[in-house]
């Protein structure tokens, strides 16, 4: 029995996470999703601090998206909303409620992007205090 969780930004390699997830499941499994509000001064997905379940209206489109998709596959799982660094964020989650597993996917940046904008991916997997797959 398993705790898994999933990193959750309505991209197409955060649908691949969340397909692979599925892929890894067995009986008992308990399953998160979470979807992070980057907090960046004057940044387009900005939503600066926010109550957990209360945030902007992406990130809870975001999870709802993710939600029913799990529910498709005849998943129940946990909606988790946060707020700051993703990688950090999904990290501390996963300690903070005792994950085994986190699955994220990899958008591949290359060059300045990567330089600039860091890779979520990378941060989870060199600090996560559990497994990481990702999803590429």
């Amino acid at each position: 029995m398993s705790r898994i969780l999933i990193g959750y930004d309505g991209t197409e390699s955060a649908r691949r996470a969340l397909d692979r997830a599925v892929r890894l499941r067995s009986n008992g499994d308990t399953f998160g999703v979470i979807s992070v509000v980057p907090i960046v001064a004057g940044g387009a997905r900005s939503g600066g601090p926010f109550a957990p379940n209360d945030g902007p209206a992406e990130h809870r489109r975001e999870l709802e998206e993710a939600i029913t998709l799990l529910r498709e596959q005849g998943i129940e799982a946990e909606s988790i909303a946060a707020s700051g660094d993703p990688g950090t964020a999904i990290c501390e989650t996963a300690e903070r409620d005792g994950y085994d597993t986190i699955v994220v996917g990899s958008r591949n940046l290359a060059g300045m992007k990567r330089l600039l904008l860091g890779s979520v991916s990378d941060r989870v997997a060199h600090h996560a205090p559990c497994d990481v797959l990702i999803a590429k």
